[in-house]
């Protein structure tokens, strides 16, 4: 029937934009109205809006309608959103949170499914058969729109598939947050797990896909005391005096525990001489993990030893990225990190690493509350960073005076906190 455009009578919507009513306009004045609007005995709109606002650009006087009689308020508005969904006319933005209106509107009339009961009332299954799409689509749409209420920066996202992805990611940051903050107030997080020994046997008493982050130094790392000079070799610490072939094999076995120990899409740092960058890359591959081929580098800031004027001096570090499946970083570094060194003054360990650096890769690679392992802990350096950035740490350490040394930096740390706070 036709109705005089004057005469109905438009609230408010759930719709909010109106793309392409001029294209819609230029339809239906070539090809008519295929499809009329909806409205009730009081001539109130409920479903046709776009095709009402065509007709007002055209300066149409009426519009063909079709009435729906004893509908409620409720009723009225599932037609509105069931029509417009169906129709794919929204924003995803729109549509997201059309689907989780339509989903609560039909828990109100129809009553919510009990489990244990005869079948009755509504559940998501039930939208979803409604909506003629799949369960897990829909799901992730009313996830959506409730996650942009905690997160309305989602708003802007492209597209929904970027938004819900984000959406989980900050659901997880949350609640590892959470978990640290637990964890933390049991002292759990507060006091790292040190362990005195071999870290082949130790790392054994490590349960099977508990670890979170490796962040380690193992043997024959480059540094001020292993560093070639003009005609000379600096002293060298007797503790770290192992040849390539100890070395790899070391490496060799304990990356084997170490592929085991670490959850599936998780990340590994190891530092190297950049020269024994190839043989480490072909160890982590035999053992399963996906490294990088390239290392990221340590910009140290200055040379480990003072220039001879003979050869460039040594200034970086090298360290390569690992994956045991695929895990995004938390963030798009560059790989290179210009971090100064630990003054020598100040260091507990030949390889000590500055604990900034350390933590920039924590950061990076895990969440507040997860597990940090280094096998080869030395200063302890990554214990502290650990600590530092809310998460747990476990550290194993063979020299019994380095392992007494870092329970001391523990202890202190935490001593300094308490002052602080």
């Amino acid at each position: 029937m036709k109705m005089l455009m004057k005469d109905i009578k438009v609230g408010t919507r759930f719709r909010e934009k109106f793309e392409d009513i001029d294209k819609l306009a230029e339809s239906i004045n070539k090809f008519g109205l295929i499809e009329p609007i909806v409205i009730d005995e009081k001539n109130e709109l409920i479903a046709g809006e776009r095709r009402y606002r065509a007709h007002q650009l055209l300066q149409r006087e009426s519009i063909e309608a079709r009435y729906m009689k004893d509908l409620s308020s409720l009723e009225k508005k599932e037609v509105e959103l069931e029509e417009n969904i169906q129709r794919r006319q929204f924003t995803w933005q729109e549509e997201v949170n059309a689907k989780e209106q339509l989903h609560k509107l039909k828990l109100e009339i129809h009553g919510t499914v009990v489990d244990g009961k005869p079948i009755q009332g509504w559940n998501m299954r039930d939208t979803a058969s409604a909506l003629g799409e799949s369960l897990g689509k829909v799901s992730m749409d009313v996830q959506l729109a409730r996650g942009i209420r905690a997160f309305p920066e989602l708003m802007k996202e492209k597209n929904k598939t970027i938004a819900y992805k984000k959406l989980k990611k900050n659901q997880e940051s949350i609640l590892h947050a959470e978990l640290a903050r637990r964890l933390e107030s049991k002292g759990i997080t507060a006091h790292p797990d040190v362990m005195n020994g071999d870290c082949l046997e130790k790392i054994k008493e490590i349960a099977t896909s508990s670890i979170d982050l490796i962040l380690t130094d193992p043997p024959y790392g480059i540094d001020v005391d292993n560093a070639h000079t003009y005609g000379r070799m600096t002293v060298t610490d007797t503790r770290f005096e192992d040849g390539d072939h100890e070395t790899f094999d070391l490496i060799d076995k304990i990356l084997k525990e170490m592929f085991r120990v670490l959850k599936d899409d998780r990340h590994m740092y190891l530092f190297c001489g950049i020269d024994k960058v190839p043989t480490i890359l072909k160890l982590l591959v035999k053992h399963g993990f996906e490294p990088h081929h390239l290392p990221l580098i340590w910009d140290k800031g200055s040379g480990s030893y003072p220039s001879q004027q003979t050869s460039y001096v040594h200034s970086y570090e090298a360290f390569i990225h690992v994956q045991k499946g695929r895990r995004k970083l938390n963030g798009s570094p560059r790989d290179i990190f210009p971090i100064k060194r630990v003054p020598a003054g100040r260091k507990i360990h030949p390889t000590e690493k500055p604990t900034e650096l350390l933590r920039d890769l924590i950061e990076l690679s895990s969440l507040p509350g997860e597990v940090v392992l280094d096998p080869f802990a030395g200063s302890g350096a990554t214990l502290v960073a650990a600590k530092e950035t809310n998460r747990r740490a476990i550290g194993i350490e063979l020299d019994k005076s380095y392992y007494e040394g870092i329970c001391t930096r523990l202890a202190t740390a935490s001593t300094q906190s308490t002052d602080e706070e």
